[in-house]
């Protein structure tokens, strides 16, 4: 059978496949792929195989390559495909999937991507979602890169408090003692000193561009999604941090935070993912998603995060070379044109290649390079 595309526009129907699958959040809302589009992340697509009861959905961003600085002949009228910032991946209507099913589901992506002229496919994977690996088996590269960090909602929650590290118990009742309040937001009073406070948390940890979202982009993210919440801690009237979370569908998401940098030493972020915590367990919410750190087991964001949970969750990435020749035309191609700009990429295993950030080209890497 083949693919059906879903665009924005088609909400209803995006809405219906969304209700048919057991498992998804707020990143698979059409609203939240609305404003990627806007952000000019890509166009929005979401590929859906159907099959009598069983059905796999699919949502990635489409984006032209000849849009790419340096390949405006050689992209024309080739693509790629990404995921939007966050978690994504195939979501499905059962738990087990025949393999007649995933085959087809295969082998009508790899056509409709072909017929499309989609050279690569990138997506960061959902840890919480099972089946993504089953699902996208024997096409590409499912790469688990670290892991993340999750509270159980549905345990008695003296037991979820229980679970956290000491510390993090006793520097809570201690925010608590000095007099810093969290509070829901639920209008957005806040939100003008939240970008601010997350925008210096951005510039203080080096983030890349990719985390530097604007003004703007906040206010249409809080217009549009109806699923993301406010949270902010003050002390003495002054806000401190805050952090925007998502709830979809019995999952509440820890989606973008930011501590302001004279209040690092209190760590207000424990006692506001605390009150989340607690607002989430009567909310009905299942699971409360902390995700992971930095890259590394032993970052100091992940350990932040493992203080409040023992529950750990695998995140992966998955990475598809449909056109290998293309890929490798394009990656000269851009090459060149970095050499006559003095730049280089910045990574060898930045994929797809031909999209890797580029830094100058200084004299000992010429040297190397033998161009000296």
């Amino acid at each position: 059978m083949a693919l059906e595309m879903i665009q924005l526009g088609q909400d209803d129907a995006w809405m219906r496949i969304l209700h048919h699958c057991i498992q998804y959040d707020f990143y698979y809302l059409p609203d939240y792929h609305r404003l990627a589009e806007e952000r000019g992340e890509g166009q929005t697509r979401l590929f859906v195989y159907q099959q009598g009861d069983y059905l796999i959905a699919l949502p990635l961003l489409l984006r032209p390559l000849q849009a790419i600085v340096g390949l405006e002949q050689a992209g024309a009228g080739w693509w790629d495909a990404t995921s939007v910032y966050g978690y994504a991946g195939p979501i499905m209507s059962h738990q087990i999937m025949p393999e007649s099913i995933l085959h087809g589901f295969r082998t009508a992506l790899l056509h409709n991507l072909y017929e499309q002229q989609v050279v690569s496919v990138f997506s960061r994977m959902h840890p919480l979602i099972a089946g993504q690996h089953e699902a996208l088996h024997g096409i590409g590269e499912y790469l688990t890169r670290w892991q993340t960090v999750s509270i159980d909602l549905t345990i008695a929650p003296e037991k979820q408090l229980a679970n956290y590290r000491q510390g993090h118990r006793y520097d809570i009742r201690r925010l608590r003692r000095i007099g810093v309040e969290c509070i829901h937001d639920e209008q957005y009073q806040h939100l003008d000193e939240f970008i601010g406070i997350y925008h210096e948390t951005m510039l203080r940890v080096d983030a890349t561009a990719s985390y530097l979202f604007d003004t703007p982009y906040f206010k249409r993210l809080t217009e549009h999604t109806r699923m993301l919440h406010l949270f902010i801690c003050r002390l003495d009237g002054r806000i401190i941090c805050g952090a925007l979370v998502g709830l979809c569908n019995g999952i509440v998401q820890y989606h973008l935070a930011g501590t302001s940098n004279d209040a690092l030493r209190l760590a207000p972020m424990k006692l506001l993912l605390d009150e989340v915590r607690i607002w989430a367990t009567n909310q009905g919410a299942r699971i409360f998603h902390l995700g992971g750190g930095l890259g590394s087991q032993q970052d100091s964001l992940f350990q932040f995060k493992a203080g409040f949970s023992n529950r750990r969750h695998d995140f992966a990435i998955w990475r598809w070379m449909l056109r290998p020749d293309i890929c490798e035309q394009l990656s000269d191609t851009l090459e060149r044109s970095n050499q006559h700009q003095g730049l280089r990429m910045r990574s060898s295993d930045f994929f797809p290649p031909y999209r890797c950030p580029t830094i100058p080209i200084l004299a000992d890497d010429r040297m190397v390079a033998g161009k000296d």
